[in-house]
C-alpha cells in the first residue's frame, strides 16, 4: 500500500507557479523567491487535488495566516523540497516564527522530487491539526542538530515525522466533511 499521493508535475502547474511566485518575497524566507515557488508548487498541486475530489477550495494566501478555506476548514501547505522521494521516518517541518501567526484548522504537507534544478513529482504526504503538530512534533532550535538524523536546523521549527501525519484518504474523508 502506497502511503502517499504521487503526482507527476506538468509544465503548465510549474507555470502557474513561476507566475505566482514572481516577485513574491515572504518576510523570514531562507530561500526567497525560490522558496515561494516551491510553496507555490505544493499549493497548486494540493489544490488541483482537492478540486478533483470535488471540494470547494477558495485561495486565502494574500492573508499569510492561511492558505486555503477547504469546505470552510482553514488549511495551511507546507512543502519540502528533496532529491529523494520520500520516507515515512522523514520529518515534516513547520517554522516557529510563523506558528503564533498561522493558527490553520490543518496543516498539509507536501514533498516535492527534484532532479537537477526540475521538479518531477509531487507527493501528498497527509495532514495534522495545529493542535496536534504543536503536541506531538519535536521543536528545534536554529544551530541545533537533530541527534536522530544528523540534520542541522536553519530555522527554528517544529518538526513532524511522515509517518504520524493522517492518511490522504482519511484527509479527504475529514475535509469533505461539512
Amino acid at each position: 500500500m502506497n502511503l502517499y499521493e504521487e503526482i507527476e508535475l506538468t509544465d503548465e502547474c510549474l507555470n502557474k507557479a513561476i507566475e505566482y511566485s514572481k516577485d513574491r518575497v515572504y518576510k523570514r524566507s531562507m530561500r526567497g523567491e525560490e522558496g515561494t515557488y516551491v510553496g507555490a508548487i505544493g499549493e497548486i498541486v494540493l489544490v488541483d487535488y482537492l478540486r478533483n475530489h470535488c471540494m470547494e477550495v477558495i485561495d486565502k494566501r494574500e492573508s499569510t495566516r492561511f492558505d486555503f478555506f477547504v469546505n470552510s476548514k482553514r488549511v495551511e501547505v507546507k512543502t519540502k523540497d528533496r532529491t529523494v522521494a520520500p520516507k515515512p521516518f522523514y520529518e515534516c517541518s513547520v517554522p516557529l516564527y510563523n506558528h503564533s501567526h498561522q493558527i490553520p484548522d490543518w496543516f498539509y504537507f507536501i514533498s516535492l522530487y527534484r532532479e537537477g534544478k526540475v521538479f518531477k513529482k509531487a507527493y501528498l504526504l497527509g495532514g495534522m491539526t495545529y493542535q496536534q503538530l504543536s503536541q506531538e512534533g519535536v521543536k528545534m532550535n536554529e544551530g541545533e542538530v537533530d541527534e536522530r538524523n544528523g540534520w542541522l536546523c536553519r530555522e527554528s521549527c517544529i518538526n513532524i515525522n511522515i509517518e504520524k501525519l493522517i492518511s490522504n484518504s482519511m484527509m479527504l474523508k475529514i475535509l469533505n466533511d461539512s
